[in-house]
């Protein structure tokens, strides 16, 4: 059966996450769990955190392929603290 435009946009769609959906699928990819605050700090404060696919209003969309690889690259820094480093 051919691939529709429907079926298309559907793919696309089913790509992209909201950051309350992500701690499930990060857990489901085998990433370690992270929680939806600690997520919000991250696209708030981390330069790499990759852009939002979807930015209208309050409504913010990922790719998830995106966000899956931000997650297995991270670093994390458990404890260090980011007050001490203040840019000059």
């Amino acid at each position: 059966m051919p691939e529709t435009p429907e079926d298309k946009r559907e793919d696309a769609r089913s790509s992209l996450v909201s950051i309350p959906d992500m701690p499930d699928r990060l857990e489901a990819a085998g990433v370690k769990r992270v929680s939806a605050t600690r997520i919000r700090q991250l696209q708030a404060n981390d330069p790499d955190f990759p852009e939002p696919a979807i930015a209208h209003r309050r409504l913010r969309l990922w790719e998830w392929g995106a966000v899956l690889h931000y997650f297995r690259n991270r670093v994390p820094r458990q404890g260090e603290r980011t007050d001490l480093n203040k840019p000059d």
